[in-house]
């Protein structure tokens, strides 16, 4: 079984889109890891498995424990993990956090929220053989409280200003390009003026490839409202309801265990 590298990632663009998916635990990435090219595991566990209301909390702790749980059964896809907030705030401490990250989960790839402002961090990572994937556009670790987020790059300036940045963060050495919640003729340029790969979750599908969070694609919370960018192929929480209910009222009716569930 041969593992996907950063290099067959990189080829794929302009050819197959990439797939992308997050994933938290072991036995979603046993799972997923047949089907998409990347997985990550994104900070967004704060609020899926934690329960918090953005991702300033989580720690490097929480990440370490989740990347190595989806690291060692992602047989063949390339797995990317979040490096969370205040963890990344010059070189030194972002190279020791990202080998911390790299060592303990094996992962194959970090990822940072990127502005003008760390440009030189990415530079200083991939100088020290780091393979880092910047995250530009909407960075949710900005915002304590995600209801304020809008759309990047709908005023001529800040369109420039962000096509300046991803344009700097290739020649920093990014090896992908996570566009996140922008205008998409905006992601579309972005996309036309990279030569690496870039990764859309609320831009464009002409981006080189799409990456959403699995909770949403399964429903697990769909009586919650979703961003737009948003698909869901199931709803799980339905399922959960259903089988929940039916097994509690199996044990209030003694209809569980039954004999073939117990031991002899």
């Amino acid at each position: 079984m041969t593992k996907k590298t950063i290099k067959a990632i990189q080829q794929q663009k302009g050819g197959r889109k990439i797939t992308c998916l997050t994933a938290y635990t072991s036995s979603v990435a046993k799972i997923i890891d047949n089907y998409v090219d990347i997985v990550l595991v994104g900070d967004s566990l704060g609020s899926t498995i934690y329960g918090m209301k953005n991702t300033q909390k989580v720690t490097l702790g929480m990440m370490k424990a989740h990347g190595r749980a989806v690291s060692q059964y992602c047989k063949k896809s390339f797995t990317i993990i979040d490096m969370p907030f205040n963890t990344y705030n010059n070189n030194k401490e972002a190279l020791a956090n990202a080998k911390s990250i790299i060592n303990y989960t094996k992962c194959q790839s970090i990822k940072i929220e990127t502005d003008k402002n760390n440009i030189g961090i990415v530079k200083y990572l991939t100088k020290n053989k780091v393979k880092v994937v910047s995250h530009i556009g909407v960075t949710p670790q900005k915002y304590k409280n995600f209801n304020k987020i809008r759309t990047a790059g709908k005023l001529p300036n800040e369109k420039e200003k962000i096509i300046k940045l991803a344009l700097n963060l290739e020649k920093a050495g990014s090896c992908l390009i996570v566009l996140e919640c922008m205008k998409e003729t905006l992601a579309n340029e972005i996309s036309k003026k990279l030569k690496i790969p870039t990764i859309g979750i609320g831009a464009s599908k002409d981006c080189d490839g799409q990456i959403l969070v699995i909770d949403d694609i399964l429903g697990i919370s769909s009586s919650e409202k979703k961003p737009k960018f948003v698909k869901s192929y199931a709803n799980f929480e339905s399922i959960i309801n259903k089988s929940v209910k039916k097994y509690c009222l199996d044990v209030i009716q003694k209809k569980f265990p039954s004999k073939k569930n117990v031991y002899k």
